[in-house]
């Protein structure tokens, strides 16, 4: 058998130190992805509330004639907040689910909703609702969704 001489056996310990500096690099840069994913994740659920909370709006408003879209029926029926007489309105206070919390400013940072309401052709109003936020980044998000409500509906 062969003699390891104190040369090689400081190279394998040299060859230790190396490869165990490699990983805690490898590791630390895998961790400081964290942050960023997790702000990713928070992204991603802001937008699917504030989605949600568009949807919501809208299902309400198309059980509605468009003869029905005032600011006294809307605001009788906790869609918009109270004190306005005219499109565009704001719902950023009015909880559209009891089960959910789905009034923007209480769901969302700095989240608002509006609710523009315009009459088209032949006694039809379309319908467009906005919930804007500030995300974790700290830019301002905007969702939007409309739909169109014919005067077939009385």
């Amino acid at each position: 058998m062969k003699r390891r001489s104190k040369v090689q056996s400081g190279n394998v310990l040299i060859d230790c130190i190396i490869g165990l500096m490699l990983l805690s690099i490898g590791a630390a840069s895998f961790y400081s992805l964290f942050p960023v994913i997790s702000k990713s994740h928070a992204m991603g659920e802001e937008e699917q509330k504030a989605t949600q909370i568009c949807t919501k709006m809208l299902e309400h408003i198309q059980l509605l004639a468009p003869t029905k879209l005032t600011a006294t029926n809307l605001t009788g029926m906790l869609l918009v907040d109270p004190g306005q007489a005219a499109s565009p309105y704001t719902f950023n206070h009015c909880p559209l689910d009891d089960a959910m919390d789905y009034a923007p400013a209480d769901s969302l940072k700095n989240g608002t909703g509006t609710l523009t309401i315009t009459t088209i052709n032949y006694g039809s109003s379309q319908v467009i609702a906005t919930v804007t936020w500030k995300n974790p980044f700290g830019t301002v998000e905007t969702v939007s969704m409309g739909t169109i409500l014919g005067a077939f509906r009385s």
